[in-house]
């Protein structure tokens, strides 16, 4: 039996709506972007939703804001500029950090807890220097940071925070979505996440002035979808309307084919994120002795968190078993993964970058030499979750 780490969930629906797109002939950013920006700005309860076209591209686009020269600066708040520091988790994705690289600023990496694979409240508030001016809160796995810790450190040192939530879509804490409390969250909708626009990302924040300042970089720097696009251009009337640029920007504009496949996709979410769930909760219970032996750790739950699993993750004793085990579940035709990038502070690419490491990584180190984890999408069968429940025992028990 094979066993993938995501399985495809564009299904007729979907197609219909692409041919949809193709055949109104309407296929860069349109009515239908908009659409979905507004949908998914109500599902998750907050007033402005900023779509793009990776969460890769969010990141970029929330990062470079915040260093804008025209950012809105609430009383005693920063602007992000070269040698500025961000605070971010060691164990994260790749571009949660490089946007800070790029905008001049420093990241400055701390450690991640082995059981809830998060970010620790306790390093992030050692972290803060004279230079810090932000927190990034990367939601790992589906699963949440301590936000409450996290936005009292931030509010406490008046920092931004910013929550990086691509793995963990239509997750809460205490009954509140993730990515919904800071200045900006940002979303993937890349294939094998929560719901799926093919590439995508969205951006959500509470304040509108910053939502038109990412709406403005989305495009070029002009003024084509922003909200206030009449009042904006009446002040530059000497100017052509279609051509009028009041910021610097990047081209990461969505298409309507993405769109119209996340209008569908968004409505599934809840019933996506109930399956995930449902799965990993499945797991949790039949592998109940290895937990209690030690064998392997499972993602846990932080406290006050609602996780929506992104997959089926598993801390084991050591390198050589987790080696083994990757190994015994690759033959047996389930798709694994490390735990994203590991510790970054190790990665290659930080040999030619100016970074900043505060305090010990060893949580980081043991998530990735002992992490591993594999698919718990929705569209695992209850046969399929029932051969990844025998080969995991076979190998522990066997």
């Amino acid at each position: 039996m094979q066993i993938p780490l995501y399985e495809n969930t564009i299904l007729e629906e979907e197609k219909k709506a692409i041919y949809d797109v193709v055949e109104s002939g309407q296929m860069s950013f349109g009515p239908k972007c908009l659409e979905f920006e507004e949908v998914f700005a109500k599902k998750l309860n907050v007033r402005n939703a900023v779509f793009v076209n990776s969460g890769s591209s969010a990141n970029l686009l929330a990062f470079f804001a915040l260093a804008n020269p025209t950012l809105s600066l609430p009383s005693g708040q920063r602007r992000m500029t070269p040698g500025s520091e961000v605070i971010v988790p060691a164990v994260t994705w790749s571009t949660t950090i490089w946007p800070i690289i790029q905008a001049g600023a420093i990241p400055v990496l701390v450690d991640s807890d082995p059981l809830t694979l998060q970010m620790k409240p306790e390093a992030v508030e050692k972290a803060i220097s004279a230079k810090t001016v932000g927190i990034c809160a990367v939601h790992v796995l589906g699963n949440s940071c301590d936000m409450d810790r996290l936005n009292d450190i931030a509010a406490t040192n008046q920092l931004w925070l910013m929550e990086d939530t691509c793995e963990s879509l239509g997750g809460k804490w205490d009954g509140t979505f993730l990515g919904t409390t800071g200045i900006a969250g940002t979303y993937s909708f890349f294939f094998s996440h929560h719901i799926t626009t093919i590439e995508g990302g969205m951006i959500v924040t509470p304040d509108d002035d910053f939502a038109e300042l990412l709406r403005s970089m989305r495009a070029h720097g002009w003024t084509r979808h922003l909200k206030n696009k009449e009042k904006v251009e009446a002040q530059y009337s000497e100017f052509d309307p279609r051509f009028l640029f009041i910021n610097t920007g990047f081209n990461v504009r969505p298409t309507e084919i993405n769109a119209a496949i996340g209008l569908i996709q968004i409505e599934k979410l809840q019933k996506f994120n109930e399956r995930r769930v449902q799965i990993a909760e499945h797991w949790n219970k039949e592998f109940f002795s290895l937990i209690q032996s030690g064998d392997i750790l499972p993602n846990t739950s932080t406290q006050k968190a609602s996780p929506v699993f992104f997959g089926y993750s598993a801390i084991c004793k050591n390198t050589e078993i987790r080696n083994r085990f990757k190994n015994a579940l690759d033959d047996a035709g389930i798709e694994t993964r490390h735990i994203i990038c590991g510790n970054m502070a190790r990665q290659p690419a930080f040999q030619h970058f100016e970074h900043r490491v505060s305090g010990s990584l060893d949580g980081a180190d043991k998530i990735m030499d002992c992490g591993i984890y594999w698919g718990a999408n929705p569209g695992l069968s209850d046969d399929q979750v029932q051969y990844v429940t025998k080969v995991v025992k076979g190998f522990f028990n066997g």
